[in-house]
C-alpha cells in the first residue's frame, strides 16, 4: 500500500431511492479497504440510518417538522464528514436520483478534493450531464474496475501532476 493508506474516503451514493438495498456498497468497500488501506465513511452504515423509519412515518403523516428535524441532522453530519474526508467517491447508477450525493459531490469539489464519480454502465457519458460542467473527466469512471485501476496509479504516485492529489501526496 502506498499514498492512499490511512486516508479518509467518503463513499457517496443513493440511499433514499436505491433499489438494491444498498448491496452495491459491499464489494467496493472491501476492495478499497483491503487493496488501498483507506478508512471509509459510509453514510449508510451510520447509526443515524436507524431514524429512516421515523422519516418515512413522518412523511406518511405529513409531519413536516419531524422531517425537517431529522433531515437537518442527516445533512449536517454527512456534510461534516465530507469536509473531514481526504477524497470522495460517488456511485451514480444511471437514472437513480441522488440528491444527497449531489450535495456531497459539490461540497467535495468546492473544497478541491479528489471527487471521483462512478457509473454502473460501460460509458462515463451515463453519469448525469450536470457533473461534466465541473468535475474533470479524468475523475469519471465507467464501472468500479476502471476506478480501481486509476486508484492503483494514484496509490503508486503516478498522478502527482494533478494538484487535486496534492494533499494525498503530501505536497501541501
Amino acid at each position: 500500500m502506498g499514498y492512499l493508506k490511512d486516508k479518509r474516503l467518503y463513499l457517496s451514493g443513493p440511499i433514499e431511492h436505491d433499489t438494491t438495498d444498498h448491496n452495491w456498497r459491499t464489494e467496493p468497500k472491501e476492495i478499497l479497504m483491503q487493496k488501498f488501506g483507506v478508512n471509509i465513511f459510509d453514510p449508510f452504515d451510520d447509526p443515524k440510518q436507524n431514524l429512516s423509519s421515523d422519516l418515512h412515518k413522518a412523511r406518511e403523516q405529513n409531519d413536516v417538522d419531524t422531517i425537517v428535524h431529522i433531515a437537518k441532522g442527516f445533512l449536517r453530519k454527512d456534510l461534516c464528514l465530507v469536509d473531514r474526508s481526504d477524497l470522495l467517491i460517488a456511485y451514480l447508477p444511471y437514472k437513480v436520483p441522488t440528491t444527497g450525493a449531489c450535495h456531497e459531490i459539490i461540497n467535495s469539489n468546492n473544497a478541491k478534493k479528489p471527487t471521483l464519480l462512478v457509473t454502473n454502465l460501460d460509458k462515463v457519458s451515463y453519469i448525469p450531464l450536470w457533473y461534466f460542467g465541473f468535475i474533470p473527466k479524468e475523475f469519471m469512471f465507467a464501472g468500479w474496475q476502471s476506478l480501481f485501476n486509476y486508484l492503483k496509479e494514484v496509490d503508486e504516485g503516478m498522478h502527482k501532476h494533478n494538484n487535486r492529489w496534492s494533499f494525498i501526496y503530501g505536497d501541501i
